[in-house]
């Protein structure tokens, strides 16, 4: 039967010869805010923040190793301070399209803040907390302490602390 239709056998014999028992392989789900990025950071170190930026009993909160670990496209950014607290009133949050959370904070020392933070509707510094370090958001308009690295984004020009390390009550 096979010589009577030789294109179909052959076909035929290519299709079984192709097919194997191993399950599909399942494809990768495509790179997101929500999963750090493979980092090329140096090993980590110990931090000693400079007190005049960190309260030494929120010293505790600063992390090693590299800064911007977990921030979707960290090339963006500019590492200003490895760690500093910040004060002010949590005047807005809204979500991100890269998954993280935005927290306008206001009443801020203006020392934080630069032309672009000015020009803002709310003149507020950016807080930025990412999905790998999930944490609990404030209560709209609570006063609150930030602590995480402070950075220029170069793509908006305005300061911000991104990644967020703690979150606490003032």
């Amino acid at each position: 039967m096979l010589f009577r239709y030789p294109v179909a056998g052959a076909a035929l014999l290519l299709l079984i010869g192709c097919t194997t028992a191993e399950e599909p392989s399942i494809p990768q789900p495509p790179p997101n805010a929500s999963r750090p990025p493979l980092s090329t950071a140096p090993p980590p170190s110990p931090v000693k923040p400079d007190p005049s930026l960190v309260p030494p009993e929120l010293a505790k909160y600063c992390r090693s190793g590299f800064p911007l670990e977990g921030v979707y496209s960290p090339h963006r950014l500019t590492v200003k301070q490895r760690c500093v607290a910040v004060t002010g009133i949590a005047w807005a949050i809204n979500r991100e399209h890269d998954g993280d959370m935005h927290i306008s904070l206001t009443g801020v020392n203006p020392k934080w803040l630069n032309a672009v933070n000015m020009q803002r509707s709310s003149q507020s510094l950016v807080i930025e907390v990412v999905p790998s370090i999930p944490m609990q958001m404030p209560p709209l308009k609570s006063r609150v302490t930030i602590v995480g690295p402070w950075v220029l984004d170069t793509q908006t020009g305005w300061m911000e602390i991104h990644p967020v390390w703690a979150i606490l009550p003032a």
